[in-house]
């Protein structure tokens, strides 16, 4: 699954997503499930073709030239019928959460900011707040935050309102600050050619997405699921 990042890269756990869509694959006699784990481009270029019938994403308008999301007339996706949405939280010790509670408005590069793959800061006003170091796996940038050597790193904190436990992080005495610093909705898109041929069918997946309630699913499966790496996937597009 990818996120409405501006560099966009995989989201942490997609197992946990997996593992949900099994649920709605239950709930629909009509339509059935394969699951398929790809880097980006292999994904983007399997939907393209017509290979891989729908993948989970955030929505922009560059993508709606080779999927199709559900939206309404004027193009807007509706999130009635998302997969579910996602916050992230900084997360820092004591001495950080005093700092940024206190800052400047227009202070800049004042703090550091560890993020790791499939965690993004938002749009740049946001980001001109920190001065950002990417790593690889959200292990590291925990540990950057808990050896003083970054103020704050990224974590999902909030999956569809749906509070995330993020108690492991205690014994490095670290917490999250809310509120959440940015969300981004994903949704069950299809491919051009499965929509058209199969239209009936995506429309029940999206009414079933909504019926099923499956954003506060995910948030049990996200929580339930040990957070894998995805350490072999590519960048956007």
């Amino acid at each position: 699954m990818f996120i409405d990042a501006k560099n966009e890269i995989p989201i942490i756990n997609s197992q946990a997503q997996i593992n949900t869509l099994k649920e709605l694959d239950l709930a629909i006699d009509e339509v059935q499930f394969q699951y398929q784990q790809r880097p980006w481009q292999e994904c983007i270029s399997s939907i393209k073709h017509g290979t891989a019938d729908a993948f989970i994403s955030g929505f922009n308008a560059l993508k709606s030239d080779y999927a199709v999301f559900p939206v309404d007339k004027q193009g807007k996706p509706l999130d009635k019928y998302s997969f579910a949405s996602l916050s992230q939280c900084l997360i820092g010790k004591r001495r950080f959460h005093s700092k940024w509670n206190s800052r400047e408005v227009f202070q800049s590069k004042a703090f550091s900011l560890a993020v790791a793959n499939g965690h993004f800061v938002g749009d740049a006003s946001s980001e001109d707040a920190f001065f950002i170091e990417h790593t690889f796996m959200l292990q590291t940038a925990i540990e950057r935050v808990a050896q003083d050597n970054a103020d704050a790193a990224l974590v999902i904190c909030e999956i569809s309102k749906n509070k995330v436990d993020l108690s492991q992080y205690y014994q490095f005495k670290l917490a999250p600050l809310f509120p959440p610093i940015n969300t981004s909705i994903a949704y069950l898109a299809f491919s051009n050619e499965f929509f058209y041929k199969h239209k009936l069918d995506a429309n029940l997946v999206w009414e079933q997405l909504a019926n099923k309630q499956l954003a506060v699913v995910y948030a049990r499966m996200f929580q339930n699921t040990s957070p894998a790496q995805n350490t072999h996937y590519g960048t956007k597009e």
